[in-house]
């Protein structure tokens, strides 16, 4: 690592940055040229500002000094500047020893190499001496431009002072509020301007105080570039008042806009039109729904608004519902209509007391996911009013189809056996049985039961459907089993199943 980077990076509190401290980069190349004073392209400086140093981007541009920028810094970057120099210096020093170990190590080969030592040091004398010069040069740089904005500063506080003091002498004359003192000095779009700190350095400004290096520090904080130049002396009044016009002209076109684009969408979101959209994209949101057929639109919105309003649907809506949108029938959407079901129907049970109500209520319960729900709601059924066999046995189906739900299968088969006792020719208890059967992957059984409901009248489609349920819900080897079984049964009917597999093997591929 290079002494004179080192000397460059520590003289503008950049240790801590690395590639202030690598020679040749592109920052340190730039700090360089600053350190010797000569002046930087404007790719230069636009780097400087890209690497978020406003106050060394302010530095190079000669809006403030040395002393200033140092005084403005960031106490955590101060003190991460200082460990890296500590951390520098211990490996430089490091360095040296190595090298003078070296050097003394070389000189005990009797060779010409140490005539080329003596040149590489006369190399280094010369390269130090340059580098002195250049430092010198930059500071004198420094001193001359300094003078000259000190010069300026108080140019600018004799004619400041001078107008106040004409001015003050004025009949009827008042002292000039926060507010006035923004607009003498075109800042009354700049929010700082009119508080107590900043407004008590636009009075000083105005009456000619000259400003301490604690008040420079604040300006490169919080005010406009062009601000801090009238302060420090690089710009006079008369040059100041186009530069502060222009960027007010230019913040309050900005804020004009950005009025314009709020008043535009406060008129849009009071747009009953807008308002609905919105509530509308929220629906198909919520339900999980993107259609890509706009012409079911119209019906599908109007059929989420009556769900979401908390209305059941009437049958023809259901109907649409599970055959031509069937494909939008999402799981929330399912268990909204479900849901309103049931709700629905416990209503009635509590209003009539009819056990057939909660069967209903339950079915639908367990479709919407909520079987607790269900087993509370049978629960409550008074054993009284289950006298008749039918009404008993469609209890203890639903009530199985709930223990089902929460894992309960061997009660599930207990209700279910007795279901089918009170009404040995309804197929629904021969169906609960069956499927507690199969996800127990006691297959011969299940199979015998769901035989006995396809006898009963269980429509075939039904148990199809309900044995690919179970399938996928099997864990692999229950899959292959339960497929080696049912194959065996019926290859045809239960094709299906070969078909699954292709389909989980392009999925895997895929």
């Amino acid at each position: 690592m290079s002494s004179s980077t080192n000397i460059v990076a520590d003289y503008y509190c950049v240790s801590h940055i690395s590639a202030a401290t690598i020679p040749s980069s592109r920052l340190s190349d730039i700090l360089a040229r600053m350190h010797q004073g000569r002046p930087l392209t404007k790719h230069s400086l636009d780097f400087l500002q890209q690497q978020n140093l406003p106050g060394l981007y302010r530095l190079a541009c000669g809006e403030i000094t040395h002393e200033a920028y140092i005084t403005g810094l960031d106490p955590a970057s101060l003190s991460k500047h200082q460990a890296a120099k500590v951390a520098n210096e211990t490996k430089e020093t490091a360095l040296q020893a190595l090298a003078a170990h070296y050097r003394v190590r070389k000189t005990n080969h009797p060779s010409g190499s140490a005539v080329h030592e003596v040149d590489r040091e006369t190399e280094r004398k010369l390269r130090r001496k340059r580098e002195r010069e250049a430092d010198e040069a930059a500071d004198k740089a420094r001193k001359v431009r300094q003078a000259e904005w000190k010069a300026q500063r108080e140019r600018n506080c004799e004619l400041a002072a001078a107008t106040y003091r004409t001015c003050a002498i004025t009949s009827g004359y008042t002292e000039l509020t926060a507010l006035d003192l923004a607009r003498y000095f075109h800042l009354e779009h700049v929010a700082a301007a009119a508080s107590p700190p900043m407004s008590d350095l636009l009075t000083a400004l105005f009456q000619g105080r000259t400003l301490t290096e604690h008040e420079f520090a604040f300006l490169i904080q919080n005010a406009p570039s062009h601000l801090f130049q009238l302060a420090f002396g690089k710009l006079t009044i008369e040059s100041y008042i186009p530069i502060a016009k222009t960027a007010e002209a230019e913040a309050l076109a900005h804020k004009a806009r950005k009025d314009a684009i709020e008043a535009a969408r406060i008129a849009r979101e009071k747009d009953p039109e807008y308002i609905a959209m919105i509530q509308t994209q929220a629906l198909y949101k919520k339900y999980e729904i993107s259609l890509t057929d706009e012409s079911l639109r119209p019906r599908m919105t109007k059929l989420l608004q009556q769900i979401d309003a908390g209305n059941r649907l009437p049958k023809e809506e259901w109907m649409w519902l599970s055959t031509a949108a069937k494909k939008h029938f999402t799981v929330e959407l399912r268990n909204a209509y479900h849901r309103l079901e049931a709700d629905f129907h416990a209503d009635q049970y509590r209003r009539t007391q009819d056990p057939w109500n909660v069967i209903n209520a339950s079915k639908h319960y367990r479709k919407c996911a909520q079987p607790k729900t269900a087993l509370e709601l049978i629960d409550s059924v008074p054993h009284d009013r289950l006298k008749q066999p039918k009404v008993r046995s469609a209890i203890f189906t639903t009530h199985g189809g709930v223990m089902r739900d929460l894992g309960q299968r061997s009660v599930a088969i207990e209700l279910g056996e007795t279901a089918h006792a009170l009404m040995p020719k309804d197929y629904r208890p021969c169906t609960l049985l069956g499927a507690v059967h199969m996800e127990l992957q006691h297959f011969e059984k299940g199979h015998e039961w769901y035989e006995k409901a396809r006898e009963r009248g269980a429509p075939e489609q039904g148990i199809d459907s309900e044995l690919r349920s179970i399938f996928q819900q099997l864990d692999s080897v229950g899959r292959e089993a339960m497929k080696t079984f049912l194959l065996a049964e019926d290859s045809h009917r239960y094709q299906w199943l070969n078909e699954n597999n292709s389909q989980r093997a392009k999925k895997r591929n895929g």
